[in-house]
């Protein structure tokens, strides 16, 4: 599915019009309908405000996956692993490992685009 049909299926399921979203991120009407006709693509800044609005990753929208949060859907109380249902603590450690690792990604992230800024 193309980012554009995310964006209208979000919409869609948190029954708001394209008027509401616009202004809810502070676009033209017109605008956010080029996002969702997929023949406009919206900058960073609008990924984000969609991301945050719609509560989904920007990588579900962009369609790099088909995990609407990944994080949060750690906070699920039935997960299993190879068929074994997963305990309350087990799944704590693992919530845990994630978000280390986001975070990491994400410093990672921070520090490559400083440097490619300073080189």
């Amino acid at each position: 599915m193309t980012s554009g049909g995310r964006l209208k299926n979000l919409r869609l399921e948190r029954r708001f019009t394209m008027q509401e979203v616009a202004i809810k991120i502070g676009l033209a009407k017109s605008s956010y309908a080029g996002y969702e006709g997929g023949y406009r693509n919206p900058p960073v800044d609008k990924l984000i405000a969609l991301a945050q609005l719609f509560q989904v990753s920007t990588d579900f929208i962009l369609g790099l996956t088909d995990i609407p949060d990944p994080v949060n859907s750690l906070h699920k109380k039935h997960l299993y692993w190879e068929g074994i249902l997963l305990n309350e603590k087990e799944l704590a450690i693992i919530q845990q490992v994630v978000e280390l690792l986001v975070n990491k990604t994400q410093e990672s992230r921070k520090t490559k685009n400083v440097q490619m800024n300073i080189g």
